[in-house]
Order: C-alpha cells, then structure tokens, then sequence
C-alpha cells in the first residue's frame, strides 16, 4: 500500500468513527426518552476530572486574601451591624457583604446603627439584587436595594448567579448585570477592582468562568473576630451566611455557600486564574489530529502483532481487546497532560468528543473494510462481460 492510500485509508477510518459518534449524539439530542441523559452531559464539564484529581492528590491551597465571616446566627440588624464595626476595626481593604436589607421593618434602632456604619466606612460592598427578566437589550426591570441607599452614599454589586436551563451547578459568576437598560456592576467585580485598586473589568461584559480548584478559606463566626486580626488586615473579608441550605449551591466540588462561591469568583478575577477554554474551531482541530493519530497507532500495532512468530502475542496480545487496554493507558495519559496544562496554564481541554469517537475506532475499522470489499467487488461484477 502507498502512502497516499495509507493516509487516506486512516482518514476515511477516522471520518467512520465521527460519523458513527455523531449518530449517537443526534439521537441522544431528538429522543425524548433520553433527556435526563442529554441534561447529565450538558451538566458535565471536563474541568470537573482536573478538580477531582486536584481533590484527590493534593492539599488545598490556604487563601491569604480573602476572609469569610459566618453570619448564618446573626438575625438582628443591630448584632449585624456591630459585627461590621468589629471587623472594621481590624483594619480590612474591603467588605463584601452577601446580604440585602430590602426594608426598614421595625428594627429602629438596628436600622439606625447600619445607617452609621454606612455613612463612616466607605470599603464596604453591599448586596444589590435584580429581578424580572425581560430581554436582551433591557435586562432586569426590577432591583431589591438595601433600605438606606438613597440616604447615604454606598457601593453596590449585584449577587445573580447565572445558570442554564435543567442545569443547577454553578460554574461562573458574571461581572456585571443587565438592568434598565445600562450594565450594572457585580458584588465580584466591585470587591476585585477595590482590592486591587483599579478596574479589573475594563469593559469586559462576559462572565468569569470560576476555577474551582480547592482551597481553604479562613471562616471566622463572628465571637472570633477580634481575636484574629491577623485573618481580615489588608484582606478582603466577606460577610455571608455559611450554614443556610437555602443560600447553597452545587459546584463541581461539591455543595457550597453562596459567599463561599463568591469567594472562588473573587479569586478567580483577582488573580487571573479564571478557566479558559481551547477555541472552538482550534478544540476541534486537535480533537480529529488526536482521533487520526490514535488511529494510525492502532492499525501500526496489530500489523505489527499479526506479523509476530509467537502464537501467543500473534493471538492474543494482538487481541482488539488487549489494544483496547493499550488504547485507554494511552488516553490517561493523554488526560495527564491536559490536567498539566490546565494546572500551568488554567487552559481546559474538553476531550470528551475526542475519547467517545476513539472509542469506536474498532468499530469504524470494520466497516471501512466491509465498505472497501463490497466496492471492490462492486467494481469486479461491472467489469465483467454480460452473458
């Protein structure tokens, strides 16, 4: 065989192999019986291997940036407000505060103490919910402000966690929020860009893709902040509740707390270690690049048995099934670079697509040669004379 028909042997084994992974996906796609399967995939993301791998093989890194403050038993406005007095007393760069005091109620005197710490400490970012979606271009038509907003003059972010239909795991958190028409910013980006001292955003309006991998936050109740000055001086302390089921959210590690998963975006903004994606048109390209050479890897290794002297590695050794087990060491290791890359570079490499068409190579080769026979003797019965 020349090399022109050994490229385009394996190019058409490979085409085969997409084709018959792309029926399946088709119908997992129109069939409606199959729906929770179709949500399970969409639900899942590649990045969730690398986090378990980070889980499983390494400690978590400790955050020296950010605080959170446990404020799950803290009911009234008044016991609030001295605990933002006491934390402002150890000296933080910013408060994030991951709650919304949407009325006066009758709490005179607790409402008269938020006010004061509003009015004396300007490094705090108060929660700013938005509400009735209406599209595109106008965003939410209705917002829920903490009460004293227009008495004195605070900062803002919205705290809306974005999610996709049927799909409750969280993975990003936006920058900013659509509202009445204009972009308003969120409660990540607000604390980001104050830490930092500048605006981090610079216009961006697409969502920060959160990266997940572990780490350990310091989580102070609120008895134990003065006793740790060390944990909120020159930090970002964010004041949440850590304990309340209905502020809980799944991510890929797990069920956490909403200020916890503003913590993750924080940081992910802050440092720039956001998780990016491979482009689409480059994911594919590598995908069928990897698929080619699997291919031309397997056909290389059973030639190469079947031409062996022993019975025992020309029989079984040159097995499909012990090529499978070759096959699928190779992929691990394959999966090790990519959480290589992705631990270097946050750079995510989804080869999902790529590990299910490699997976019916075997099956593509079979039909290649059935394919390549029935022409070829297609081609024979026209070339014969008719009696």
């Amino acid at each position: 065989m020349n090399f022109k028909n050994y490229f385009n042997r394996h190019i058409a084994v490979t085409f085969l192999a997409i084709c018959i992974t792309s029926l399946f996906a088709l119908i997992a796609v129109l069939a409606k019986p199959l729906d929770p399967v179709k949500r399970a995939i969409k639900d899942f993301s590649f990045t969730d291997i690398y986090y378990e791998i980070q889980k499983e093989s390494t400690d978590p890194e400790t955050s020296h940036m950010i605080t959170i403050v446990d404020m799950t038993k803290l009911t009234k406005r008044a016991d609030i407000a001295q605990l933002l007095m006491d934390i402002e007393s150890q000296g933080p760069k910013v408060v994030g505060l991951d709650v919304c005091f949407d009325n006066e109620g009758e709490d005179f005197a607790g409402n008269d103490s938020l006010i004061q710490v509003a009015e004396k400490h300007k490094n705090i970012v108060y929660s700013l919910k938005l509400l009735d979606w209406k599209d595109e271009e106008t965003g939410f038509t209705k917002s829920i402000h903490s009460f004293f907003h227009e008495i004195t003059d605070i900062t803002e972010g919205t705290t809306n966690m974005p999610r996709q239909l049927y799909d409750n795991m969280k993975r990003r958190v936006p920058v900013c929020e659509r509202y009445e028409g204009k972009n308003v910013p969120s409660l990540v980006a607000q604390v980001a860009n104050s830490y930092a001292g500048k605006d981090l955003v610079n216009g961006r309006l697409e969502d920060v893709n959160i990266n997940f991998s572990p780490t350990f936050f310091h989580v102070l109740s609120p008895e134990e902040v003065l006793s740790h000055p060390e944990l909120i001086q020159d930090r970002i302390v964010l004041v949440g509740a850590m304990y309340e089921d209905a502020d809980c959210h799944w991510t890929p590690i797990g069920k956490i707390a909403g200020v916890e998963l503003l913590a993750y975006g924080v940081q992910s903004l802050l440092y720039g270690k956001e998780v990016r994606s491979l482009p689409f048109p480059l994911l594919c390209l590598v995908s069928v690049i990897l698929i080619f050479f699997v291919e031309v890897l397997q056909h290389m290794y059973l030639n190469k048995m079947a031409e062996a002297k022993s019975i025992f590695v020309r029989y079984i050794i040159g097995s499909t099934y012990v090529m499978s087990i070759f096959t699928f060491l190779f992929t691990s290791i394959l999966l090790g670079l990519s959480f290589l890359v992705f631990k270097l570079y946050n750079l995510s490499f989804n080869l999902a697509w790529a590990l299910s068409v490699i997976t019916f190579l075997g099956t593509s080769r079979s039909m290649y040669n059935a394919l390549h026979d029935y022409i070829n003797a297609w081609i024979e019965k026209r070339k014969r004379p008719a009696k």
